[in-house]
């Protein structure tokens, strides 16, 4: 039977962080949900742990396949959920409350939403991964309101503009109706493959809203995407990403409302090219321009490659400036203790003669007595 919503979570090798999540997603008995885990090939213990909860309880389905990517498995749980919303889920996430999630359905439906957007909150598996990303600790928050249906550019726009824009696919719950009517998939083989079908999703729909509810808990751990060592697949991922919203802003820019800011996709975009990038090696680099299309080359070299260029002069020349301000002030560091060093002695010098001049006095009154 269809239930009301599918929790799609793709699983690859985290046999230490799904079973509490599963406990998160499955803590409600009467929670009218069905749970897709898709293990993405694992070698560990993750398929062992999926089937014995597949055992336990009825919800959970459990789709087996080699190894393809978080993408492929995303879209393999599209492919057979039955729930009338969409909530994506990652394996070493924990939902905040089942109970959140079925009223936010709840509103979707009396709203007639296609998209629903949630706060997210993060935790930190070590002291130490907290003092490295502690930036992560107020990402997707949602503290402004947004009591209206909007459509997804105008909500988008209201969401940048009150810094509470993320692109995490588990801060939003979709129709599955509007996914399916609007052909949403996930490109396959792909680092960082939310940022377009976002971006997308929010372009394509009339009826979306936002709210306080936290939907999720985000664990920032070792060797997640976000937090391993950045390669030119990184870079990549952000280049098509890139190119894939030049298209759709091409496409879908709302004439009607031309000052409405909408190409800060783009910029945030390019922002994470130019970050990445600079983070290579030199063999990074090379392997990156080996596997660049001629299209995706051309919008690198015109539009990123000329910036980071650009950028860098801009950086030797404030880092020659800088220097010579620095030369520039020890000499007059120098300058003002020489100066200093000269007046001591003049007023030495000064002292010295009133002394000697007050022992001549002396001298003479001296002689003169005599």
């Amino acid at each position: 039977m269809d239930k009301t919503l599918s929790i799609i979570i793709p699983c690859y090798n985290v046999e230490k962080y799904i079973e509490e999540c599963l406990e998160s997603v499955c803590n409600d008995r009467d929670a009218d949900i069905e749970v897709i885990c898709v293990n993405d090939g694992s070698t560990d213990g993750t398929l062992d742990i999926l089937e014995q909860w597949k055992q336990k309880d009825a919800r959970v389905i459990v789709i087996n396949q080699e190894n393809k990517g978080v993408s492929v498995a995303r879209n393999q749980g599209l492919h057979i959920a039955k729930g009338k919303f969409i909530y994506f889920l990652d394996s070493d996430d924990k939902v905040k409350d089942v109970a959140i999630l079925e009223k936010c359905c709840e509103k979707m439906q009396e709203d007639q939403l296609d998209i629903l957007i949630g706060a997210g909150k993060s935790f930190f598996e070590t002291e130490e991964f907290y003092k490295k990303y502690s930036y992560y600790e107020k990402s997707y928050r949602i503290e402004h309101e947004y009591p209206r249906i909007m459509k997804g550019t105008e909500l988008m726009a209201e969401l940048q503009r009150n810094g509470e824009w993320a692109v995490q696919q588990s801060t939003r719950i979709y129709r599955r109706k509007f996914l399916q009517d609007n052909n949403v998939y996930y490109t396959e083989g792909q680092l960082h493959e939310d940022n377009y079908v976002t971006f997308m999703c929010m372009y394509l729909t009339d009826r979306t809203t936002a709210v306080k509810d936290v939907l999720f808990e985000r664990r920032i751990r070792e060797n997640s995407i976000m937090t391993q060592k950045v390669t030119h697949k990184n870079v990549e991922g952000y280049l098509v990403n890139f190119v894939q919203d030049l298209y759709l802003i091409a496409d879908y820019r709302d004439v009607k409302s031309p000052n409405m800011d909408m190409g800060f996709p783009l910029d945030i975009a390019r922002r994470d090219i130019k970050r990445t990038y600079r983070l290579l090696d030199e063999e990074e680099k090379k392997s990156l321009e080996e596997r660049l299309t001629e299209e995706q080359k051309f919008y690198f070299d015109t539009l990123i490659r000329r910036e980071i260029e650009a950028e860098d002069r801009m950086d030797a020349k404030s880092r020659i400036l800088e220097r010579v301000n620095r030369e520039n002030k020890e000499v007059r560091q120098k300058q003002e203790i020489r100066i200093l060093n000269l007046e001591q002695q003049l007023t030495k010098l000064e002292a010295d003669r009133k002394q000697e001049q007050e022992r001549n006095e002396k001298i003479k009154k001296d002689l003169q007595k005599k």
